[in-house]
């Protein structure tokens, strides 16, 4: 019985701080930039990222990303333009992965529009050589696919969310702890009432 609640504990705790579910450009997008940027809608707090590939380097964008006021502060010209010319407003750090962030690139290329699947290719000289379906046209099938089944459980909760999973996960391991103690106190209490 033990070992099942504590699996269970466990399970409750760490659920939350688990990234075992992928989440697409776009959703990407939505909770980390969406709040401040969009995609050929005009400037929020920072700037439209509309064509930002190609106004800088992928490796400019991932540094900025990371830490935008290192960029300031070395007097990289292309970051205190883009400083200033956003109110002096910095941007905040982006615990991202380059991936994560490559993966939000790759949805800003699009124009912010999900990668929608390719229409199957006719009977041709090209379609008849292939072994399959290239990984472009797969990738993009279960882009499509994911994009119409909507995002999962885990993936759809926000921090709030995690942070009542992971407070609940704290109060079921306090009340397991109190019910031992409580227990092993009423085991003491018997031993002493029968050697008295």
């Amino acid at each position: 019985m033990k070992t099942k609640l504590i699996i269970a504990i466990i399970a409750v705790v760490a659920i939350p701080f688990s990234k075992t579910y992928s989440q697409d450009g776009a959703q990407m997008f939505r909770t980390n930039c969406g709040a401040c940027h969009t995609v050929g809608k005009g400037k929020l707090v920072g700037p439209d990222l509309k064509g930002v590939q190609d106004r800088h380097s992928e490796e400019w964008i991932l540094k900025w990303v990371h830490s935008s006021q290192t960029l300031v502060k070395a007097g990289d010209k292309d970051a205190v333009k883009l400083f200033n010319d956003n109110n002096q407003i910095p941007m905040p750090d982006q615990a991202l992965s380059d991936n994560d962030i490559k993966t939000i690139l790759a949805f800003v290329k699009t124009g912010g529009e999900p990668v929608v699947a390719a229409a199957p290719v006719a009977n041709t000289t090209v379609a008849s050589t292939s072994n399959g379906p290239d990984n472009i046209t797969v990738a993009t099938q279960k882009v499509a696919d994911d994009e119409k089944a909507g995002p999962s459980f885990i993936a759809s909760l926000g921090f709030a969310n995690y942070l009542v999973l992971f407070l609940i996960g704290i109060l079921l391991i306090v009340i397991w702890v109190l019910a031992l103690a409580v227990k092993t106190l009423t085991e003491q209490v018997k031993i002493n009432k029968s050697n008295n």
